[in-house]
């Protein structure tokens, strides 16, 4: 049996796939299309390699009025209900710069 991870079976915290081999020539073709002998394996290949799209997302989406506010308070602006976000994203920005 070879393993890969993503598949089409469920596991806790993803999907995993497996095949059978039959002999050493077929295992061989496996592992270099990315199989591995062991779930564990193919799941630890998985958490090793970068994920890109994830931090993509994550660079390019603005910042929630929470973070925004989480933000403020560490760097001691003062604020309150009426400011929008753009005015604490300017001041956050302005604490920054200093």
């Amino acid at each position: 049996m070879v393993y890969r991870v993503p598949g089409k079976h469920v596991r806790p915290y993803g999907t995993y796939d497996f095949a059978g081999v039959k002999n050493a020539e077929e295992l061989q073709a496996k592992l270099k299309d990315g199989w591995f002998c062991s779930l564990p394996e193919a799941i630890d290949s998985k958490q090793t390699a970068p994920v890109v799209e994830a931090v993509k997302a994550d660079d390019i989406a603005p910042p929630t009025r929470q973070e925004l506010e989480e933000k403020a308070t560490e760097l001691g602006i003062k604020f309150d209900g009426r400011f929008s976000d753009k005015k604490i994203a300017q001041l956050i920005e302005e604490a920054l710069v200093k």
